[in-house]
């Protein structure tokens, strides 16, 4: 049984490496924003209350997303996990009924309902507070110096972490009271825990939930969407 949840995602990023005049988030693909495809998937999942969307301050492109009740557009902050802090912060103080608490990247639009509801139901039947989807990595790593390499990284028992990621609201208060972290560092809300006692549970997912970061993600996110059969 999947229980009642928010949903962060943070959109007050530019994405400098996309090389575009519009947040990548914002761009298209088909006839929909790529940020789109997880709101509309977030919203027929009826057991999620609201959606929290922290932009950046002079954001104006979210004001073509069509409206919807469990949509909440706030102002983020200077970083991602500045963005998601507020999105919690917001969130916390809504009154809204709920369990857990799920943050995805916009710019994962790939992610699919059947996976989302799998992520949802195992985490509330098990005893974790914290999952994360990653998928083991099957390149070889190296590790540089100066563009040299300087030894090969053991691939065994390495993820590469993806989301949506999935917290108690309790565990990811816990964690933000007790982390001495600058939030302006943290890449993912798992890496909260890093130092906690708190376990993260990982689900393996899906290779093509990928993350749009350059300009040739978008034909890939495009041929996936397409033989998913949602564009």
């Amino acid at each position: 049984m999947i229980s009642p949840f928010v949903a962060i995602l943070p959109s007050a990023g530019s994405g400098t490496r996309f090389n575009s005049d519009k947040p990548k988030q914002y761009c298209s693909i088909g006839d929909k924003m790529i940020i789109e495809f997880s709101l509309e998937l977030l919203a027929e999942v009826d057991e999620c209350q609201a959606v929290c969307i922290p932009v950046s301050k002079n954001d104006l492109y979210h004001n073509e997303i069509q409206d919807h009740p469990k949509f909440h557009f706030i102002e983020g902050g200077a970083s991602r996990a500045e963005s998601v802090k507020k999105g919690f912060d917001f969130l916390d103080s809504e009154n809204l009924t709920y369990n857990n608490i799920l943050i995805h990247d916009p710019v994962r639009p790939c992610v699919t309902k059947t996976e989302l509801r799998r992520m949802l139901g195992d985490f509330c039947d098990s005893e974790f507070q914290a999952l994360i989807l990653a998928v083991p990595v099957s390149d070889t790593l190296k590790l540089s110096k100066n563009n040299c390499i300087k030894s090969t990284i053991s691939r065994e028992n390495v993820w590469r972490a993806l989301t949506p990621q999935l917290f108690t609201k309790e565990a990811l208060k816990n964690a933000y009271n007790l982390n001495s972290q600058d939030l302006r560092n943290l890449t993912d809300e798992a890496s909260l825990f890093d130092d906690l006692d708190e376990e993260v549970m990982i689900m393996q997912g899906s290779s093509e939930n990928i993350k749009i970061t350059f300009q040739e993600d978008l034909t890939l996110a495009k041929n996936i969407l397409f033989n998913q059969k949602r564009i």
